[in-house]
């Protein structure tokens, strides 16, 4: 819209009015809207006082086409007066669409600073003096052709008086010629008579074939244009009724035609010369109505003995279906034509049964690896030769023969191409070209080059198998929900881990319900946000399972699709039953508090001995010394040993658990270790079985886990007077164990055992440590190539064993 101001206070728009003389009006704005107009203006307009305050289009739609809207725009933008005389306009009066001519002005009218603000509209209407002063002149001019026509006349009666002066002396000898030349007038007169009789049944065939003409046929005499005969062919042509042109000149009868073709007419009756136009686009009121026809016609000239023209003879016809046919030809040519160049996929159009290449876009000429001068207009089989071994040529020769339209999607091809041959997957289609007579003509070939979609949909495939087997690998199932019908589609791990049979059927509701009540809330409104942002959601919450197993962790991920009109359709995800990794956390958690509390006791310990050692530095107790030497070497002891579980848990992640290994005798180990256990003098280490046995394995390893299985139990079976040690060879395998008589391991804790983190504790006992000994012995072992174990029955004792390759 423009930015021009559109509202004037009452002075301005009296004040503007002021400058009127006549029919006036202000208009304002790009859209031109009437600011205000007199009343003569709106009588020329054929309205009322409703149009004020409304764009000029808008409240006189007939303007709509004609050039007042951009005259009165270009004024208000450049300020420049445009002024029109005898200037037609269209306006809708009364009801009925007439034709006026008016002088107008528009005039810019500006501010104070020279800004224009509105466009000054004043006209007179002239189409009463225009209508006077155009007949006026038709008239004048046939007033001027009388008188040109008139001075001849004078000329040529001029010129006979002195011919019938010069006759008057001759008439005497002519008389006596006269006598001499009665009887071959007599002869003569016989003859002529013959003649006019021949002439007039040459006329009246002459009659007879023009009104039996196929074609329209005018006889226009060349003095006055008056039509002279004319048949019913040229009457149908050009729509009107024989009382109609009868007596009348050519373009009184016809005046739609005068302002083109009265200037070529009269110089065909000047020149003698014929004139010839085919395809003539006419606009004429046929019976009374406008209609647009195309004509073949000739002017012909018909010449007396002296070779002047005497008259016109109009022959005409009417090819406007031809045209038309042909233009409808040329249209859905044009069409196809276009279609083809702009198509997104490649297209050719193949003329005649030898496959001429008439057309084809940039999309074919890449599949062809040509350019246009290489393939239009020459065959198909011309320029790609390596075609006739494929179906093609057969494909396209059977359109012609059935007029059938053939495709065949996903196809393989070769082509030849400068860089070599290349090999697509093509979707295609041939198309028949039908012409007038129901003959296929050409085809219209479609060729999409989907090969790289083809590749790319066989890598989805694999991607889907590789993401399938992920899923199915890590346990995760998938599921969706139809959310019309709210039916949960589970695969077949999502039924597993909601412990469903394979036939069960669940609803979104129904699984709420297996949900533990404390979550429910925070399912529903997860869906519900998904739903409503269009947002993937990510929640973890407990379950019931439908087979009555325990409670189990869940984490499940999810993301609603919708149909066309934005409408949330389904929503899905995948779920994964965390409680390991739950439990996992947890443990881990327990082991920083384990940790924590297991380093401050060793720590403060050897924090106080060392403020007392610190206290009596400067006098000593010897009995003292020695009692907080002792102290601080147990407490170091015990940090060192955490700091070692520590180091190989944290090896063992980094997989830099290094294997150090040698030749030595088992039974030399076992004999050397657990010296700790053997001077608190509690437990009796009892060592069974095969004393010699070598293997090759990392010493201090092994000692580790040794060491480990005997602390647990001390810890755990602190009541078993002996512990017992046992070598045995196994195949190519030495199985070493540690048992105890202590009250055994509950069985539901077995399976845990040599889990990171994991610690078990025996009814009635206080036990410490980080948990890690069991599983840092199990990767010790596993790093070997060996096997780990426990053998426990509640209330008697429990035997780890572990396994070696010799």
């Amino acid at each position: 819209m423009s930015t021009y101001p559109s509202q004037f206070s009452s002075d301005q728009l009296l004040e503007i009015l002021t400058q009127a003389k006549t029919a006036t009006a202000i208009h304002s704005t790009d859209d031109m809207i009437i600011e205000t107009a007199n009343d003569a203006m709106i009588a020329i307009w054929g309205k009322d006082k409703s149009v004020i305050g409304k764009p000029i289009e808008e409240a006189l739609p007939e303007l709509k086409g004609q050039p007042f809207l951009s005259m009165l725009q270009s004024v208000l933008h450049t300020g420049k007066t445009i002024v029109g005389t005898n200037t037609r306009a269209d306006l809708m009066v009364d009801g009925v669409l007439q034709a006026f001519y008016f002088d107008f002005e528009y005039k810019a009218i500006t501010n104070q600073a020279g800004e224009v603000i509105c466009v000054l509209h004043t006209a007179s209407d002239v189409t009463e003096h225009y209508l006077v002063s155009q007949r006026q002149i038709e008239l004048e001019a046939k007033f001027q052709v009388t008188n040109e026509e008139l001075a001849a006349a004078n000329e040529e009666l001029s010129a006979a008086n002195e011919e019938l002066a010069a006759s008057n002396e001759e008439l005497a000898s002519t008389i006596e010629e006269l006598t001499a030349t009665n009887d071959e007038l007599a002869e003569s007169q016989h003859i002529l008579q013959t003649l006019n009789n021949s002439l007039t049944e040459s006329e009246t065939r002459l009659r007879s074939v023009i009104d039996q003409a196929p074609m329209g046929v005018c006889i226009i005499q060349a003095r006055d244009l008056m039509i002279e005969d004319v048949n019913d062919a040229y009457l149908q042509l050009v729509g009107k009724k024989r009382q109609e042109v009868e007596n009348r000149t050519i373009w009184d009868a016809i005046p739609e035609a005068a302002v083109a073709y009265a200037p070529i007419m009269d110089n065909v009756v000047t020149t003698g010369v014929a004139f010839y136009e085919n395809e003539a686009e006419l606009q004429l009121i046929r019976y009374g109505k406008a209609e647009q026809i195309f004509v073949n016609f000739v002017y012909e000239p018909l010449k007396n003995a002296d070779g002047v023209t005497e008259a016109i003879m109009v022959i005409g016809v009417d090819i406007t279906e031809q045209v038309t046919a042909r233009q409808r030809i040329e249209q859905s040519q044009n069409r196809l034509n276009s279609m083809v160049m702009t198509a997104p996929i490649g297209m050719t159009v193949l003329r005649g049964r030898d496959l001429i290449i008439e057309i084809a876009n940039q999309p074919m000429y890449e599949i062809w690896g040509r350019t246009p001068k290489q393939t239009i207009n020459r065959k198909l089989l011309e320029v790609f030769p390596e075609i006739l071994g494929q179906p093609f040529p057969k494909m396209l020769h059977e359109v012609f023969d059935t007029g059938n339209r053939l495709a065949i999607p996903e196809i393989p091809v070769q082509i030849v191409t400068p860089l070599g041959t290349v090999d697509y997957i093509i979707d295609f289609a041939y198309d028949p070209l039908i012409d007038l007579d129901g003959n296929v003509e050409a085809i219209l070939v479609t060729v999409a080059n989907i090969t790289e979609q083809v590749n790319a949909r066989h890598e989805l495939e694999k991607a889907k198998d590789t993401l399938k087997q992920a899923i199915e690998s890590a346990e995760m199932g998938t599921w969706s929900v139809d959310l019309k019908t709210e039916i949960i589609n589970y695969s077949e791990q999502g039924k597993k881990i909601n412990g469903l049979e394979a036939s069960d059927v669940l609803t979104l509701k129904q699984s709420y319900k297996m949900i533990l009540p404390e979550y429910v809330e925070a399912v529903r409104q997860a869906i519900k946000e998904s739903i409503e942002t269009n947002q993937s959601f990510n929640i973890e919450f407990m379950i019931n399972p439908a087979d009555g197993s325990r409670a189990r962790w869940v984490k499940s991920t999810g993301k609603a699709y919708y149909d066309d009109n934005n409408v949330a359709e389904s929503i899905a995800g995948i779920i994964i039953d965390i409680s390991d990794t739950k439990a996992y956390n947890q443990q881990r958690d327990d082991f920083i508090s384990i940790a924590s509390h297991e380093l401050k006791t060793p720590v403060t310990s050897l924090k106080a001995a060392l403020q007392l050692l610190d206290r009596m530095k400067k006098n000593p107790d010897p009995n003292m010394l020695i009692m907080l030497i002792e102290q601080s070497n147990r407490s170091m002891d015990k940090i060192s040993s955490l700091i070692e579980d520590l180091l190989n848990l944290s090896r063992m992640n980094e997989g830099q658990l290094r294997l150090d290994k040698s030749t030595f005798v088992l039974s030399d180990l076992m004999n050397q270790c657990c010296n700790h256990v053997r001077a608190a003098g509690k437990h009796e280490l009892v060592l069974q079985g095969d004393a010699n046995l070598e293997i090759y394995a990392d010493e201090h390893r092994i000692d580790q886990v040794i060491v480990n299985f005997v602390n647990n139990a001390v810890k755990y079976a602190p009541n078993s007077k002996q512990i017992f040690f046992n070598i045995e060879k196994t195949g190519k395998m030495a199985k070493i164990s540690v048992t105890d008589t202590g009250p055994g391991i509950p069985p539901e804790k077995l399976e845990h055992l040599f889990e990171r983190y994991y610690r078990t504790d025996a009814s009635g006992y206080q036990n410490s440590g980080l948990g890690l000994g069991l599983f840092i012995s199990a990767e010790i072992v596993r790093k070997h190539g060996g096997e780990i174990g426990v053998n426990s029955e509640w209330g008697k004792g429990s035997t780890f064993w572990f396994t070696l390759p010799l």
